[in-house]
């Protein structure tokens, strides 16, 4: 195949030792194997390999790929073939869990995901008047009531990309009995008015009686998070706050800094839990580091499924480092972990 016929891009690697910026190009073959040049020397950097966690649905401008501990940032396509195919993929929209869908809220978004549509965010948000005039724009919340009702609450957000026309009409027709959705043919941007989303979009998060989840990157690549996340609710639990975040390297030691010595695979860990997203919940209650860590289950997913069967992990887990989930071990931990994921990070 031509080289001008294959998926390439600029990429950008934060070198922690330089303080610089390293630029690279990679090459996505039909394979789904990948090659890494070094863009100023145009020497080979990486020959070609298959590379786990780096798939074309994850690739397109502003996303992260992590090849080898390494974690690159896609800033642009590297040909007119790449630029014409990120184009054709462009279409985005997003679903609007309005608060009396709340309860439905992991139903809903697992319909989503089976629907086909690929999601790119999910966060939990108070909307604001502002938020619901662009609403208006698009049609997709004209009724006086149910604005009153989506300034009332929190809402979900999920945006999705959109990788053929039927996979929307598809996501629609599972939807259609839900009268707690609404549906905005646009991305998350056009919310923001020119902020990030974590500007437009402050945590929802209270520092109190609360505990960390992280639904990890395994589960959110297979699409498995409305599952989890039903569960969660229905087991009776408060969900206060949501966002998807991907861990820069750094960040998750910091985080998981106190399994340093107790986690045998601590730097494997690491690794993985910066490969792809994680979606980041806040689960609040009395006692409920304990009550939450149990309902978990084990950290070893052999030991949960012996003792703890019903449990998330030996639900859906499948080895200790993917074990579907983490979640606060120590009670006074769980303000801190909140704290850090939901306020530090995204300021």
């Amino acid at each position: 195949m031509d080289e001008e016929e294959q998926l390439a891009f600029f990429l950008e690697w934060d070198d922690p030792q330089s303080g610089l910026k390293k630029g690279y190009i990679m090459h996505y073959h039909g394979d789904n194997t990948v090659e890494l040049v070094e863009r100023k020397t145009r020497k080979i950097f990486l020959k070609r390999i298959r590379i786990p966690t780096v798939n074309l649905d994850d690739l397109y401008v502003g996303s992260s790929v992590t090849v080898y501990s390494r974690q690159l940032t896609i800033v642009e396509p590297a040909n007119e073939f790449t630029r014409k195919m990120l184009q054709q993929r462009e279409d985005k929209a997003v679903f609007f869990i309005t608060p009396n869908g709340y309860s439905q809220m992991g139903r809903i978004i697992q319909l989503i995901e089976q629907s086909g549509l690929s999601v790119r965010d999910i966060r939990m948000v108070q909307l604001q008047k502002s938020h619901l005039a662009m609403l208006q724009t698009m049609e997709a919340a004209t009724d006086n009531n149910q604005q009153r009702s989506l300034l009332s609450d929190v809402s979900v957000l999920v945006e999705v990309r959109l990788p053929m026309p039927k996979a929307m009409e598809d996501a629609k027709m599972r939807l259609e009995s839900l009268d707690a959705v609404l549906v905005a043919r646009t991305g998350l941007e056009a919310f923001s008015s020119g902020r990030t989303a974590n500007e437009a979009f402050p945590t929802t998060a209270v520092l109190d009686n609360c505990t960390l989840c992280l639904i990890r990157p395994r589960i959110v690549r297979e699409a498995c998070v409305g599952e989890i996340l039903n569960a969660i609710v229905a087991a009776g639990y408060e969900v206060s706050a949501l966002k998807l975040v991907h861990f820069q390297m750094n960040e998750a030691d910091e985080l998981f800094q106190i399994y340093k010595g107790v986690v045998r695979q601590y730097h494997e860990m690491l690794k993985y839990m910066c490969s792809s997203p994680c979606l980041a919940l806040q689960v609040r209650g009395e006692d409920v580091v304990r009550r939450f860590r149990e309902f978990c289950g084990p950290f070893d997913v052999q030991v949960a499924k012996t003792l703890r069967p019903d449990s998330l992990r030996a639900k859906f887990g499948r080895s200790t480092i993917y074990n579907a989930l983490h979640c606060t071990d120590c009670p006074e931990d769980g303000v801190l972990e909140c704290q850090f994921v939901f306020k530090s990070l995204s300021s």
